[in-house]
């Protein structure tokens, strides 16, 4: 039977952005629901949107930096009014938020003052109740909207995956990434990897640097299998929330997976990427030695990680969101 996916943002802002997933959904068996589409009625804009959310199988909530219309009654938006009602009809939900450290936006279209602080306590809601994804461009939005519709809806012609492609996509950003890093830092890629070290508890340094919570992100070693060629990169790091180990932890043990991941640049220079919770005594006859032998480690002028996104499992095909 056909679904009905409903599209809910704010407009001006993200008209592009509308477009493309409009775009998009052409690729799919689906009806969807917009206000491109509202047209002339009798109810107020709410009741319309709210009468539209009813009707539909699937919201996709974007979300950026403005808060769009409010209603006078609740004093919340629209937006926020139309998540309320999927999730109290208990609709498929699906969350993007603008990535706020990374993502190019023009100041006409961000809010400032008491708006800004509404769709603050909005956002907050959203990353508590739902897993969210992040997106940085339109085209970032429209690669992590159509694997997570891929999920739900049929294709109206079954196209199958070219896995070649993906990789030669992701091979594409991880080597501009050493061009621009802060023009390609935040685009999900697909990497295959072997997990090459026990967990870790990621230091203080490695949670400052890429905005992680310190004594809540685990970390491991790895090696790209996948795009090939990029084993000598220095890209070896993975970061991920307890959460996301805990979905990790079923492929540790066959160490080789495939995943999507998100490199992340800084510019600090990194000297250590494990935290230690015990005291650690440091021999200063070792130190001596070392410097005698003339070795020191310069750390390079910035550091690139990638953070977990989203874990495929491909013996089963499925996939487990973080």
């Amino acid at each position: 039977m056909k679904k009905t996916v409903f599209i809910s943002s704010t407009f001006e802002d993200l008209a592009e952005h509308r477009r493309a997933i409009w775009d998009l959904l052409e690729e799919f068996d689906v009806r969807v629901r917009g206000m491109e589409k509202f047209g002339a009625r009798k109810e107020s804009p709410l009741e319309t949107s709210l009468s539209e959310v009813e009707s539909s199988d699937i919201y996709a909530g974007v979300i950026a930096f403005r808060l769009g219309s409010i209603d006078k009654n609740s004093g919340k938006s629209i937006t926020q009014l139309e998540y309320e009602k999927a999730s109290e009809l208990k609709k498929e939900i699906l969350i993007y938020l603008i990535d706020e450290e990374n993502s190019d936006v023009k100041i006409k279209y961000v809010d400032h003052g008491i708006k800004r602080d509404k769709l603050e306590a909005f956002k907050k809601i959203l990353k508590e109740e739902r897993t969210v994804a992040k997106f940085i461009t339109k085209d970032d939005l429209i690669v992590k909207l159509k694997r997570d519709m891929e999920r739900v809806l049929e294709h109206k012609e079954q196209k199958e995956e070219i896995i070649g492609d993906v990789y030669e996509k992701s091979a594409q950003i991880i080597e501009r990434l050493f061009l621009a890093p802060l023009s390609f830092s935040g685009q999900e890629i697909k990497l295959q990897i072997h997990i090459e070290s026990k967990p870790f508890a990621s230091s203080k340094e490695i949670c400052e640097a890429f905005n992680l919570k310190f004594g809540a992100t685990i970390g491991v070693e790895i090696k790209i299998l996948n795009p090939e060629g990029f084993d000598n990169f220095g890209l070896n790091e993975l970061y991920m929330s307890p959460k996301q180990f805990d979905d990790l932890l079923p492929f540790i043990e066959n160490k080789k997976i495939t995943i999507y991941a998100r490199p992340q640049f800084s510019g600090s220079k990194i000297e250590e990427i494990r935290a230690s919770f015990k005291p650690r005594i440091v021999s200063h006859i070792m130190q001596e030695m070392v410097h005698s032998l003339g070795t020191r480690i310069v750390p390079a002028d910035g550091k690139i990680v990638f953070l977990l996104s989203e874990i495929e499992n491909k013996s089963t095909g499925e996939k487990r969101t973080n």
